[in-house]
């Protein structure tokens, strides 16, 4: 079921604050004065694409828009359309506007601050009694209980009164259900076309049925199609499939559509939560589930459970400059994302964002030619924040790695690796202190475990034989100079204990400390 404009007087409402549209349309009860809203544009060229479509009576346009203002809108409507009447919204300070719009046609003005309901009544009306089509509609819907009007009032999250009798007696079946049908990607139709088209499957799916649900269109939310579904006990069971056949017939007439099907409820009063933590929770999982449609909440409500990436390993893989463990890590974390639900969209893009800024940031600080890339990271965060979906924002970011690899590469073909420079550097420097993995790993910030796995893969022996081998080798050198005792270089090269360190050096040189020392005194 639905509102049949053409028994009413089609408004078209332009403004570029949705705020000031939907105060607008919740003013009062169109439909009940004889008025409808056919749509609505937030800016002139959106508008001037809309007017062949929706062949609108009125518009109520803003002045100062964004693209296309509401002089300019005005005046190409009076080129292209003259039997469309112009009703402008104006501020205080924009009354220089409003006088140019009325030499290019408009009709009345309204200031934003007075826009009351009754005002804005009196002048639709006067309007509309200059437009010859509309003299014999003139309060043709002047009692007429608007259902359509309720219902698109509710999903706004505003109050309406209604009598629950008359909302019975057209939606008798005691539980509700939201649709929800978008245009997928590169998907021509208007949203007009594509409510025909559902209409039209959604009447032949109820026949089918045997009239066992009934379905109520709402107005359109840009090119989305919502509508309620109203079914009885036995028909719950069965809404999934529905939904599933809307997308089947959609795939055979190659309608690129995607469908997001609410829980169910039975409370009219709940139309505006259920819209929004129903069907736009389940259009953001869209995101992360690329091949899944129908979106179906009881199939796929339950909130996976994500690791959180690991900001401070990152962190320390990039300040280690080991740059392709922390590419890695983020192509992780990104792949394991993909097929999950409950994941905020607006989140994830955040958080590519800066981990392509924090890496540019890092390459630059450590001297890399990473110039061509800090020149080309706005393209990348635009990319990625316009990606439809989550295999998408993955390709774009395995491309800022692909060249940021490249970017290292560059450098180590003629550098060594600076920061394990440092690491075995100070080693060396404190021998004579009681090192431990622990202790150097919090030195240079990392995590201890990270360090030994790090220390390993960039040396042919661990931290604590490297250690050990240093401290035997200085302490070689401090016997073969024969001046101090075994004792002093016991303590010099970190041991406090003179015992363990002559056990140590003797497994590490096969002799003890003394006998090193007569042997190297004896030129052998």
């Amino acid at each position: 079921m639905g509102i049949i404009m053409d028994n009413y007087c089609k408004v078209l409402i332009v403004d570029d604050e949705m705020l000031v549209r939907q105060g607008i349309k919740h003013l009062f009860e169109w439909e009940s004065e004889g008025f409808v809203i056919a749509g609505e544009a937030s800016n002139g060229r959106e508008a001037m694409e809309k007017i062949a479509e929706l062949k609108p009576h009125i518009i109520i346009t803003d002045i100062v828009m964004p693209i296309m203002d509401g002089e300019e809108l005005a005046r190409k409507v009076k080129a292209d359309y003259p039997e469309i009447e112009i009703i402008v919204l104006s501020s205080f300070g924009e009354f220089e506007y409003v006088r140019s719009t009325f030499q290019s046609g408009a009709v009345d003005y309204i200031l934003k601050p007075k826009l009351e309901a009754d005002k804005l009544l009196d002048i639709l009306k006067n309007t509309a009694r200059r437009i010859p089509s509309l003299q014999h509609m003139e309060s043709a819907a002047k009692q007429e209980f608007s259902l359509q009007f309720i219902l698109d009032k509710l999903i706004a999250g505003y109050p309406a009164e209604y009598d629950p009798a008359k909302v019975s007696a057209i939606l008798p079946f005691p539980h509700f259900a939201l649709m929800s049908i978008n245009p997928g990607h590169e998907n021509g139709l208007s949203a007009h076309d594509l409510k025909e088209w559902c209409m039209n499957e959604l009447a032949r799916i109820q026949r089918n049925s045997g009239e066992k649900f009934i379905s109520c269109f709402l107005s359109s939310e840009g090119k989305q199609v919502r509508l309620l579904l109203n079914v009885g006990d036995e028909y719950i069971d069965e809404l999934a499939h529905t939904a599933r056949l809307v997308v089947t017939t959609g795939a055979v007439n190659n309608l690129n559509i995607v469908i997001a099907l609410s829980y169910v409820f039975q409370d009219l009063q709940l139309l505006s939560e259920v819209y929004t933590s129903g069907i736009m929770k389940l259009l953001d999982n869209q995101y992360f589930l690329p091949g899944v449609n129908p979106l179906i909440w009881s199939e796929l409500s339950q909130k996976a459970e994500v690791a959180s990436f690991d900001n401070k390993t990152f962190n320390e893989l990039l300040n280690m400059q080991e740059f392709h463990q922390a590419f890695e890590q983020v192509r992780s974390y990104a792949q394991s994302l993909t097929g999950t639900r409950g994941v905020d969209v607006e989140e994830f893009k955040s958080f590519l964002g800066h981990s392509v800024f924090n890496i540019i940031l890092t390459l630059q600080r450590y001297q890399y030619n990473a110039a061509p890339l800090d020149q080309r990271k706005y393209e990348y965060f635009r990319r990625i924040h316009e990606s439809r979906d989550i295999g998408e924002a993955i390709q774009i970011m395995d491309s800022f790695l692909d060249e940021a690899d490249q970017c290292v590469l560059e450098r180590m073909r003629t550098h060594v690796n600076p920061a394990m420079n440092k690491l075995l550097q100070y080693i060396k420097d404190h021998l004579d202190e009681p090192l431990s993995l622990t202790e150097v790993a919090k030195q240079f910030h990392f995590n201890p475990s990270y360090l030994s796995n790090y220390f390993t893969m960039h040396n042919d022996e661990g931290f604590s034989e490297y250690l050990t081998r240093v401290r035997i080798e200085r302490a070689s050198e401090l016997l073969r100079e024969g001046e101090a005792t075994i004792s002093e270089i016991s303590s010099r090269v970190g041991y406090s204990d003179h015992s363990y360190f002559t056990k140590v050096f003797r497994k590490l040189k096969g002799v003890s400390p003394s006998q090193y020392r007569r042997e190297a005194q004896e030129g052998h």
